[in-house]
């Protein structure tokens, strides 16, 4: 049974307010809900020498952006403001049914994938919620159907976006129960304010 985008997500029995720690990002423990995309030890694969050896290739998984006539969409999303800085509120899941979602922060950015596995009703489990600091370096490719965060990231930045573009729409949300929030990993420098 799908979710009902007007009814919170599930939190278990302590709905109150939570704090979690974002964590550093790896493939293993992001594999449940998608692909770090990373030139080693990432999505990429191990790469191979192009341009007279000049350079160094490395292949990424293809988007999952066709479902129900969809097309892949670049975008870059620009963000600024206090929701843009640590510690983060986190307010709303949403997900996507018909194509993936692909982050990468540029120019030295730092964003964050705040990530909730789904019930067996469809909806989002609060009470599995996982947040991982996305470093320069990295993005991260949501898995089509993952319960996610909009786009959260650690001070202003911008942020390339590979996704789905359709005649069908395709983003499904519901409120967080509760006060959530995300704190940055213990001796982690602040960053610039937005």
């Amino acid at each position: 049974m799908p979710a009902d985008p007007g009814r919170p997500a599930e939190a278990g029995p302590d709905a109150g307010p939570r704090l979690l720690v974002a964590r550093a990002l790896t493939p293993a423990a992001f594999a449940p809900f998608g692909e770090v995309l990373q030139a080693d030890g990432g999505a990429a694969g191990a790469g191979r020498a192009i341009n007279a050896g000049s350079a160094w290739r490395h292949e990424l998984p293809p988007p999952d952006v066709a479902g129900e006539g969809g097309a892949p969409c670049l975008a870059i999303f620009r963000t600024a403001g206090p929701a843009h800085r640590a510690p983060w509120a986190l307010s709303v899941l949403e997900r996507h049914r018909l194509g993936s979602q692909t982050f990468v922060p540029l120019g030295g950015a730092r964003c964050l994938a705040v990530v909730a596995p789904g019930l067996p009703s469809g909806g989002p489990d609060a009470a599995g919620l996982q947040a991982f600091l996305v470093e320069p370096g990295q993005g991260v490719v949501l898995r089509r159907g993952t319960w996610h965060h909009p786009l959260l990231t650690d001070g202003p930045a911008e942020v390339l976006v590979l996704e789905r573009r359709g005649p069908a729409p395709d983003c499904e949300a519901v409120p967080l129960d509760g006060h959530w929030r995300v704190a940055a990993p213990p001796g982690d420098p602040p960053r610039p304010r937005a």
